[in-house]
């Protein structure tokens, strides 16, 4: 394959993905993208992995523990030196040592050796702690399961908000398009009338003005425009310097409706994940207590165990009656009763059993506040609803005086300042109808998330 193929090729890949980038993505293209690319999913993710880890760690404990020593040295000199005669006492270790009794001996052995050593040890009982380790592990695993779902739940309630406070600015940019082409419009008035005689140059300053402040206000919604379109692609994973090349959101008007209340406030809030982890907490706790009191029961296992020596520097008189190698083993059992422990165990016994009764009432705590929590996001939400209706009449009826106003001023029946007036009333108008809808669609993704 030539070069200049694979050029053309990945070419052609990066203009297909820049042009992927630069399509504009609805509310739930965004929602989707976080799903799968937000950095704090992500991590929650390598949590859940992590914790998955230490519960396949805690499950190796109920294996046999081995371990296997190996030591050598070497020395400058033999550690063993003396002179003399053997004695007759050595007649009583065997009787090929009699022709020895009574000749001289000077002795200088040893001065290098080695051992290897192996252990096996199965534990049979340890008070509990094996087993309650392992529970331990798997409630650990289960809270960040439950952290993974919470976090993917307020990242995508982030992902609304910015969306939506995205679209209201957007909102706002149309309102100050539409308000820049009626101010020119009346600068067009004003000057006729000006040529006419019917006006004077103050009436142009007063709409130049008018136009200055709309350039300033379209200014800071452009870059705050730009900041939450950044802040947006963050929170979906696509990088700062990728958005700039065309990144953008679909502008969605989805309608106000009455909400309707789902399900009952009355009931339990058990689906809630936080309600769940402050179950798991108190699960947590309650093994806690076993694993303390398992410290102070009796630990019992069986092993195994084997070693080899070999001893250097003998002389060969020794090693006609001591090999220099060595090998044996053994089987052993252990039993270990921590007795004056206790003195001291008690005491954290009682304290782990406190931290219960503190995780328990954290979670009765939650619970009530996970009710208010419900009841507040339902209450936020009838009052953006209503806020939305009482925005979209003001709207109207600032259209409609605007428009009157426009034919008054046409006919000479109303002052500048009456018309600047009205077009300021307008643009606030929609401007508050804009903010209003957005507030509806945050508080309804809000009361979706906390009571659904």
């Amino acid at each position: 394959m030539s070069k200049r193929f694979i050029f053309l090729i990945f070419h052609f890949s990066l203009l297909i993905f820049n042009s992927a980038l630069a399509q504009t993505l609805t509310l739930e293209q965004c929602l989707d993208y976080a799903r799968q690319n937000n950095h704090e999913l992500r991590n929650a993710a390598f949590e859940i992995e992590a914790a998955t880890e230490q519960k396949r760690e805690a499950f190796t404990n109920y294996f046999p523990r081995i371990s296997a020593n190996v030591m050598a040295f070497r020395c400058f000199d033999e550690l063993v030196k003396a002179d003399g005669t053997y004695p007759q006492e050595i007649a009583a270790l065997s009787t090929e040592f009699i022709p020895l009794i009574g000749t001289p001996f000077s002795i200088a052995e040893l001065n290098r050796g080695y051992a290897v050593s192996a252990t096996l040890v199965q534990p049979l009982y340890y008070g509990g702690q094996i087993v309650y380790g392992n529970k331990l592990a798997r409630v650990q695993q289960d809270v960040m399961t439950l952290k993974q779902q919470l976090t993917e739940k307020e990242v995508l309630q982030k992902v609304t908000e910015c969306y939506w406070n995205l679209a209201r600015v957007r909102y706002n940019l149309n309102t100050i398009e539409a308000a820049e082409k009626q101010v020119e419009a009346v600068m067009a008035q004003v000057e006729n009338f000006l040529k006419a005689g019917v006006t004077t140059r103050n009436s142009i300053l007063k709409v130049r003005l008018r136009q200055q402040e709309l350039s300033s206000t379209r200014l800071k919604l452009e870059n705050a425009d730009h900041v939450l379109r950044l802040l947006l692609a963050q929170q979906i994973g696509i990088a700062p310097a990728e958005a700039d090349k065309g990144f953008d959101i679909v502008l969605e008007d989805k309608p106000v409706e009455e909400p309707i209340e789902v399900g009952q406030l009355s009931l339990p809030p058990d689906h809630r994940e936080e309600l769940q982890l402050m179950n798991k907490a108190v699960e947590a706790q309650a093994l806690q207590v076993k694993m303390q009191r398992g410290k102070y029961l009796p630990h019992l296992g069986v092993g195994l165990a084997g070693y080899h020596t070999g001893l250097g520097g003998l002389s060969d008189n020794i090693t006609k009656y001591m090999s220099p190698s060595i090998n044996n083993g053994l089987v052993f059992g252990t039993l270990s009763v921590p007795i004056s422990d206790w003195w001291g165990g008690s005491h954290a016994i009682r304290r782990q059993k406190i931290k219960l009764q503190q995780a328990k009432a954290d979670r009765d705590n939650a619970y009530q506040m996970l009710q208010i929590d419900i009841e507040r996001a339902w209450t936020n939400l009838q009052e953006t609803y209503k806020q939305t209706l009482i925005a979209q009449a003001s709207c109207e009826e600032a259209a409609e005086n605007l428009r009157m106003t426009s034919d008054q001023y046409r006919t000479s029946t109303c002052t500048l300042t009456e018309l600047l007036d009205a077009e300021t009333l307008n643009r606030q108008a929609q401007n508050d109808l804009a903010q209003a809808k957005a507030n509806y669609q945050i508080a309804l993704s809000d009361y979706r998330r906390k009571a659904l």
